[in-house]
């Protein structure tokens, strides 16, 4: 059966640790915070998955599985998405919540402009191509990487220039087709230089009346032209921002290395062409925890969808100090905490 968002949500909210002793979990302890169960992830002689009340997830704190409650009924009794539901309606006896009459809708919808995917001319890739902006430049005087190194990851990610300095962030896709590029300006410590807001080059062309308002092209993975370097059942590593991938391309070459473009730009459909190709996400880290569980949610519903097998790191999540999770770093701060 498919439930709506407003029936995922009443799910969502049940106690994780409800659902532990449903599916025959023996909880220890009786702290605030949480409870703890041998962990099925690994061969466990001491209770080492703990269940917290406040975050409604599990995680063990030797093999680092961690996960909400739909991934703890999904692992537990080898179901579906979909199948962690119905299990989760029928043994919480949880009530359906209906979708709403097509009465309800008072008013009618207006039409809405038709949306046309336009791929951008690859002449305008191929003129803005450039190592010399400041971003590509700083990746070197910084220590990042060599001048070798930020040659090849430029060329390999086609980066461009804009005339007053800014790169161009080229989005590509597996065909080659050039979906957008995003416009950043970079400092010479490599930080982006936050007096510059990102630009997109559809909104520019749309601006100077170079392109129709209905072009409205789908984002895709920064990296994604590199998708046919990888073998068969090679493994991607997605991180959140393009300077990252660029990065770590140089530094950790046995990955194809992507990026979203920002922690809420990755949703599921961006890995519909990834195939068969593992999958490893390296979310930012945070105080609070949310952007790992924000991705490791999208990780999920791709796995159902497409059924790709990812796997979200929480490196960030169980090593990054207090302090480093204040500033919300990723994985290149983490490597390189002195740049």
């Amino acid at each position: 059966m498919k439930y709506n968002d407003l029936t995922i949500q009443k799910l969502r909210d049940l106690s994780i640790l409800d659902v532990a002793i449903k599916l025959g979990f023996t909880l220890k302890g009786t702290g605030q915070e949480g409870r703890r169960a041998l962990c099925p992830y690994h061969e466990d002689k001491h209770p080492s998955l703990h269940f917290s009340r406040k975050k409604n997830i599990f995680k063990c704190f030797v093999c680092g599985a961690t996960g909400d409650l739909f991934k703890l009924v999904m692992d537990s009794e080898n179901l579906t998405f979909p199948e962690a539901c119905d299990w989760l309606v029928r043994e919480f006896t949880v009530s359906v919540v209906p979708d709403p009459p097509s009465s309800a809708v008072s008013k009618p919808v207006e039409p809405q402009p038709e949306t046309v995917f336009r791929p951008l001319d690859s002449a305008l890739v191929q003129k803005s191509l450039s190592t010399n902006s400041l971003f590509c430049q700083s990746l070197v005087s910084t220590g990042y990487l060599t001048e070798q190194q930020m040659r090849h990851a430029a060329n390999r990610y086609r980066l461009g220039q804009t005339k007053d300095g800014g790169v161009i962030f080229w989005e590509i896709d597996e065909q080659a087709q050039v979906h957008n590029g995003k416009i950043m300006y970079y400092q010479d410590n490599c930080h982006r230089d936050k007096t510059h807001t990102p630009t997109w080059v559809i909104a520019k062309l749309k601006k100077v009346g170079a392109l129709p308002n209905e072009v409205e092209n789908p984002h895709c993975l920064f990296g994604l032209h590199l998708l046919s370097e990888a073998s068969s059942g090679g493994k991607i590593a997605i991180v959140e921002s393009e300077k990252s991938a660029v990065i770590l391309s140089e530094l950790f070459p046995d990955c194809i290395w992507m990026a979203p473009g920002g922690k809420t730009m990755l949703n599921a459909s961006l890995f519909a062409p990834l195939g068969d190709k593992r999958i490893i996400l390296f979310p930012d880290t945070d105080e609070t925890g949310d952007t790992y569980r924000l991705w490791l949610s999208v990780a999920s519903e791709a796995q159902r969808l497409y059924k790709s097998r990812i796997h979200v790191s929480n490196l960030l999540e169980l090593h990054a100090t207090p302090a480093q999770k204040s500033a919300k770093i990723d994985i290149v701060d983490f490597l390189f905490p002195n740049l």
